[in-house]
């Protein structure tokens, strides 16, 4: 038999290339990212797992498509179509989609999370409206983050008199849930006097957020006395303590922005209203003067000896010295020198962090408290445990006893029980053996 004509080596990866790029235009692959660079306009990468590489490479028109840009040593899920050039003889895969590995089973379970929490009517409950005027918000945060850093900032701006109560949590990693738990029911203590909660957190990835999507933390918000208002992630991270809460902030900033007044905006209102009352009192005044002015005109006030018309005449003067706008105005003045008076007491209160021994104090009652009630549950876990060891029907054949039954396996407990010759089963701690009676 003949063998075959050699080809040229471009004419053998033209014809690979015809058969494999059809066959492999859609595929899913699975793998860790190593050597990740950046060429020009297109990304270049190698997919890795132990005994296999694969070369990759996003094309400039589809980075912006990408949900997730990869990174080194990364473990990610692509998608793309297999390409084979020529000039090079290289395989490479064109990548249309990347994503975590793990993250579409972390959607999936949010997703189910989210239908069992709605189908218990956790997100039903009517959301209840924020206080316009807080004299003590509650924070919920990871002490030392920029989401306190930031809610602490806006509210320094924006209403420096506001007493800030700070319940410090982990905002991910298994003490988040715990921490946020005990934070929220701690700050819903009437004894510390907040108007509203603030459960903050910068933002992050699926997995770093996950904590605020726990169904015991959901149900805690659900149920909070007070209204609370959340600023978990940036504005395109969405967690389910968001749907529970009465008000979702897109960042911990706006959160910030949502429970507390603007004071210059309070300034700005004073200041409109002031000037309507002002506007208000000078037309009521042209209008008395009119008045005056056609009973002058009528010949009303001529009559000196007339006691009605000095009694009216006396009556407008008191009205007009009341109603003066200087008085009104003085008035104002005086309200608005005692609330400033009173802002920067507090403010001076708020700087001297006067409330840090309490916290302090309220912290080194907290540790023993939950230590004996830990040992109280574990002293009713041992009698629970001493009893249960007691009603054991195995326990007396530890202590030599013998357990006999009849042939339906129904305890013997009389010695008439079953006539002579009849068989039973005498079981041991190590075993059993097969018995009859005899007279």
């Amino acid at each position: 038999m003949a063998e075959p004509a050699p080809i040229s080596v471009k004419r053998l990866l033209e014809q690979i290339k015809t058969k494999l790029e059809p066959a492999f235009a859609a595929v899913c692959v699975l793998g860790e990212v190593s050597n990740f660079r950046g060429s020009g306009k297109h990304w270049y990468f190698t997919l890795k797992e132990e005994g296999a590489a694969l070369q990759c490479a996003v094309w400039a028109g589809q980075q912006r498509l990408l949900k997730h840009a990869p990174k080194d040593g990364q473990r990610v899920v692509l998608k793309g179509s297999l390409n084979l050039y020529v000039a090079g003889g290289t395989l490479t895969l064109a990548v249309t989609h990347c994503e975590l590995a793990g993250v579409g089973d972390l959607q999936a379970r949010l997703r189910q999370l989210e239908a069992e929490l709605r189908a218990e009517g956790v997100f039903d409950r009517p959301k209840r409206p924020l206080p316009r005027f807080p004299k003590r918000v509650g924070i919920i945060a990871a002490q030392g983050g920029a989401a306190l850093r930031d809610v602490l900032e806006v509210t320094q701006r924006r209403a420096p008199g506001i007493d800030i109560l700070l319940a410090p949590a982990a905002a991910q990693g298994e003490r988040s849930v715990p921490e946020n738990l005990l934070a929220l029911q701690e700050l819903q203590d009437e004894f510390w006097g907040c108007d509203v909660i603030l459960m903050v957190r910068g933002g992050g990835s699926l997995e770093d957020l996950w904590s605020f999507n726990d169904p015991a933390l959901v149900r805690a918000v659900a149920a909070c006395r007070l209204p609370i208002i959340t600023g978990v992630g940036h504005e395109i991270d969405t967690t389910l303590v968001d749907l529970a809460s009465d008000r979702r902030a897109a960042t911990p900033s706006q959160a910030a922005e949502l429970a507390t007044p603007d004071r210059r905006q309070l300034a700005s209102e004073l200041h409109r209203r002031t000037e309507a009352l002002i506007a208000k009192l000078d037309w009521r005044l042209r209008g008395f003067e009119t008045t005056v002015n056609l009973l002058v005109d009528r010949g009303l006030l001529r009559c000196a000896p007339d006691a009605i018309a000095q009694d009216r005449l006396g009556k407008l003067a008191q009205r007009l010295h009341l109603a003066h706008p200087q008085r009104r105005l003085d008035q104002a003045s005086n309200r608005l020198a005692l609330l400033r008076q009173r802002l920067s007491h507090v403010a001076r209160t708020v700087s001297g962090e006067v409330d840090r021994p309490r916290i302090h104090q309220a912290q080194q009652r907290l540790a023993p408290a939950v230590t004996r009630a830990l040992e109280a549950r574990a002293r009713c876990v041992a009698v629970l445990e001493a009893r249960l060891r007691g009603l054991d029907p195995t326990g007396p054949l530890e202590r030599g006893f013998v357990l006999a039954t009849d042939e339906a396996g129904r305890p013997i407990t009389s010695s008439t029980a079953l006539p002579p010759g009849a068989e039973l089963d005498l079981r041991w701690k190590d075993g059993g053996r097969r018995a009859k009676l005899q007279n």
